[in-house]
């Protein structure tokens, strides 16, 4: 098999937070004690209707991927998926569309340090990880992180948003596979659906 290059999303495609959002907004005060809810959607949903717009939603998000970010996990399989990828001698590629610091965040903690921090600790990058700290990028704007995808030539990418797939600038000729496991979103006929990393790696069988 010729070797090709693999790029992916980093927050909600690679690293899994459904643990984490709800303990932290109660901790943070922007929801009672003993809220209920469990999904990200749902307490988007429920900080959108306090705020009246996604000024809590923002706040939440900013600790999340920056201070509490050690909380998170990956998602089942996917170390081994991309461990797989590069066994198999695909390169692999992080595109990441975050801003560099984090929404109302009092520590102003580097939400880009806080991620590779999160990669290295989890065997990712660095010293025997199997994606290169040159081939992590994070982008502050949508249209930036598309740009990126565009130029590096990617045989493959995988996205937890249909707002990038079919983003106007996407590249209408790359494979893409748009990772849900949640099941939010549903079958699309401009990509796949996967709901886990496993159905990642039954669908990459075929294309890479």
């Amino acid at each position: 098999m010729t070797p090709v290059h693999i790029g992916l999303d980093l927050d909600n495609t690679i690293i899994d937070y459904s643990s984490v959002f709800a303990p932290i907004a109660a901790e943070l005060g922007l929801l009672p004690q003993g809220h209920g809810l469990r999904s990200k959607d749902e307490i988007k949903s429920r900080l959108r209707d306090l705020a009246g717009d996604d000024t809590l939603w923002m706040r939440l998000q900013g600790q999340v991927y920056g201070k509490f970010i050690g909380l998170a996990r990956p998602y089942d399989g996917a170390i081994a998926a991309i461990r797989g990828f590069r066994a198999a001698g695909h390169r692999v590629s992080i595109v990441s569309h975050k801003t560099r610091l984090g929404h109302f965040d009092p520590d102003h903690v580097d939400l880009w340090d806080a991620a590779s921090g999160w990669l290295a600790t989890n065997g990712l990058v660095g010293e025997a990880g199997p994606i290169a700290p040159s081939d992590v990028h994070y982008r502050v704007t949508r249209e930036e992180k598309v740009d990126t995808i565009s130029r590096l030539d990617f045989a493959l990418f995988v996205d937890d948003l249909p707002e990038v797939l079919g983003h106007p600038n996407f590249p209408a000729s790359l494979p893409a596979i748009l990772f849900s496991p949640d099941g939010e979103h549903g079958a699309d006929g401009r990509f796949r659906l996967a709901r886990s990393w496993q159905e990642v790696m039954d669908m990459t069988a075929g294309l890479v």
